[in-house]
Parts: C-alpha cells; structure tokens; sequence
C-alpha cells in the first residue's frame, strides 16, 4: 500500500449499509461505486440472511446486526433500508455512536418518532439524509426559478398523480408490505406513504410546504382493492396556512404502469414534473413551450459533502433533511391515525394474472385519477361508485 492509498484509507468515511437487499441492493451498489474511487470505505453489510453472491463478493464484512459493526470499529455513515417500523431505533443508534444517517423513506411512522428522531440528531450533532432520492432533481430549484419569473402567473395549485401497478407478489414479499401495524406496532404502508411516498414529497416541496405547522387540513379518502390492511388507491388533499391546496390522486390499482408527474398550475399555465426522470414541460396557454431534462444531486455524496462541510465550519444544509420530512411526515401520521380504508367492491374489481403476479384492476381508475388530481376532488366527492358514502 503506497502512502496516499494508506492516508485514503484512514481518513476516508467509514460506510456501513443495513438492508441489502430489495431496494437496498441499490444503496449497496452506490456505496461500491464510491468505495471504488476511494471516496469511502465500505466497511460492512448487515441483513437477516445473505446469499451465495453475497458471500462471494468479499468487499465488507457480511454482519447479523448494526451493533456488530460499532463493535468491529469505526463508522462515520449508516445507510438504512429497512422495515419502516425498524427505522427510529436504528437511526437513533446509529446517531447515538456518532454515525451520520442515509434513512430510506418514509423515515418515521409518526410526528411523534420525527421529533425523537430529531431531538437525537440535535443533541449528538449528527446528521440525517432521508431517502427522497427526488428531491436531489435540480428541476426542483429550475421550476422555482420559472414560477418567480412569472410565466404561469400566479399558483392556484398542485397536483400529484400516480398510476402503477403492484401485484399480490408485491404486497406478501414480507411480513410488514401492505399493513398498517405489526404486532401492535405502527408500520404505515400504503400507497400515500410509501409507493409514491416520493410524489407527496415533492408536491409538498414545490408548494413551498415543508414543515407540519403551515399545514391547515389533511384530507384524506382511501381505499383498497387488495386484500391488505392497508391503502392501494387514494386521494390526499392538504391545505396549507397559506397558499393553493395541493391535491394527489394515486392508485397501484392501474391498467398499466405510467410515469407519475407533479404539476403546479397557474393562471396562465402550468410546470409539469416527471420526477422519476428529471423532466420538466412547461405549457402556457395549452401550448409546450419548453421541455428538459435536469441533473440530479445523488443522495449519498450529498451526505458526505455535508459532513466535510460541518467539519469545516461551513453550510451543511442537506437535500433531504429530516426537518424537510416534517409535512411529508405530518401527511403520515393521518394515514396511520386515520379510520380504514374502504374495501372497493368485489365486483367493481377486475383481476389479472394468476399466483403471485395476479393483480386489480379498477376500471377507470386512471381517469378518476386525472380529474381527481385536477379539480382537487376526493374520489367520494366525484361521485365514485365504489367510494366511501
């Protein structure tokens, strides 16, 4: 080892993610390709179980819990992709042995935990990134910048709208996916806040709504065709202190999968944003006038930035900050407090497929979708057939 690489590896963050697989096979790839150009060491991987490719890779150690790795040394970064109901102890573990914190959204189950969470950060100086990977978008700041230039006037309003399809595979690949509590505890999975927990999210943030006191009302009209407990089609509305009603309107109940897409509307016009590829069209007067493509701010180098930057005495703001999560969280915390959600009729439901991709189909539910996202209505107020009466 040549003395630069010898420096690198002592003083390059130690980085440890926790849930590899699923969704979290993506953080652990992120943290290869960092590890590979000496930005970070990855110095372990922690799950339930590990499989052959796992064990033949030989880049971290292969750990059963977090505390295992605290115990074999330093850790600067944890990278959490786990159970929603797993999150706060892990975090507040993680803060608790001087870690900083990649938190998988949604972070929390409840107002409740986000203060907790919170108050831990503050008191240990760590920090904590939650997984909105959309909110990195510079598209976010771009539509900023046309909204205060004027071209679509004045807002009136935001829109969310997402229509994609999850099968019965989806909601039993574990114990915790389509429910609303797990042996008395809170877990909050659903459509709202976790599917498009994203689509929220950054209507939230366009709408300039991010912390729960400029929050009014959360109306919420929910419903599920799967056999779950929790929702897999629903409207939420929420009414600021201040400013237009933000309106989003999603169902994993589709005929097909569609990219979902935020819109701010004006008197003139509107911003349409299609956040899971960075593209932003502006229309005015119903006519294109521009459409692009944004960057994006990774997650992870954001986190590794900010801690440079506290070490230096210097801005730590963070893309997704936990106090960035308040809204979003608030919007959670009437899911889980909320009644219910409404069976949809057996026989206003159409299935395709067989075993486990076998999936619902509500008839029209991509028009209900549109004009419920675009008029600011609850499914109810529309008249559904199947809604809640």
């Amino acid at each position: 080892m040549t003395s630069t690489e010898h420096a690198t590896a002592t003083t390059a963050p130690t980085v440890v993610v926790v849930g590899i697989h699923g969704h979290g096979a993506s953080h652990v790839a992120a943290a290869r390709a960092l590890a590979a150009t000496g930005a970070i060491r990855l110095v372990g991987l922690v799950d339930r179980t590990f499989t052959e490719e796992d064990r033949a890779a030989g880049d971290a150690p292969l750990r059963d819990s977090l505390e295992e790795c605290f115990a074999a040394g330093r850790v600067d970064v944890v990278i959490l992709s786990t159970p929603i109901h797993t999150h706060l102890d892990l975090a507040v573990a993680a803060l608790e042995h001087g870690a900083d914190v990649l938190l998988e959204k949604p972070p929390v189950t409840s107002n409740d935990e986000l203060d907790r969470l919170q108050a831990t950060a503050a008191r240990t100086g760590g920090l904590v990134q939650v997984g909105f990977q959309s909110l990195g978008s510079h598209a976010i700041g771009e539509i900023a910048e046309v909204v205060a230039g004027g071209e679509i006037g004045a807002v009136t309003a935001l829109e969310a709208r997402g229509t994609w399809v999850r099968t019965v595979g989806y909601w039993t690949r574990a114990a915790w996916s389509g429910r609303r509590t797990l042996d008395g505890t809170p877990v909050v999975d659903g459509v709202v806040t976790n599917p498009f927990a994203h689509a929220v999210q950054t209507m939230l943030r366009l709408g300039g709504t991010t912390d729960r006191a400029a929050i009014a009302t959360i109306d919420l009209d929910q419903y599920r065709a799967n056999d779950i407990e929790a929702d897999d089609t629903s409207v939420v509305r929420i009414t600021p202190q201040r400013g237009p009603i933000m309106t989003a309107a999603l169902t994993l109940c589709a005929q097909e999968t569609t990219d979902p897409v935020v819109t701010v509307r004006g008197e003139l016009g509107s911003i349409r944003f299609h956040y899971t590829r960075d593209e932003v069209e502006l229309v005015v007067d119903g006519v294109t006038l521009r459409r692009w493509t944004t960057g994006r701010t990774d997650l992870l180098p954001d986190l590794l930035r900010a801690r440079e930057a506290v070490r230096a005495g210097e801005d730590a703001a963070l893309v997704s900050s936990l106090a960035d999560a308040s809204a979003f969280t608030a919007v959670l915390d009437a899911v889980r407090s909320a009644p219910a959600p409404h069976r949809i009729p057996a026989d206003l439901v159409e299935w395709l497929g067989a075993g486990d991709e076998r999936r619902p189909v509500i008839p029209r539910i991509e028009e209900l979708v549109a004009e419920a996202a675009a008029t600011g209505s609850t499914f109810a107020e529309l008249g559904t057939d199947w809604a809640r009466r």
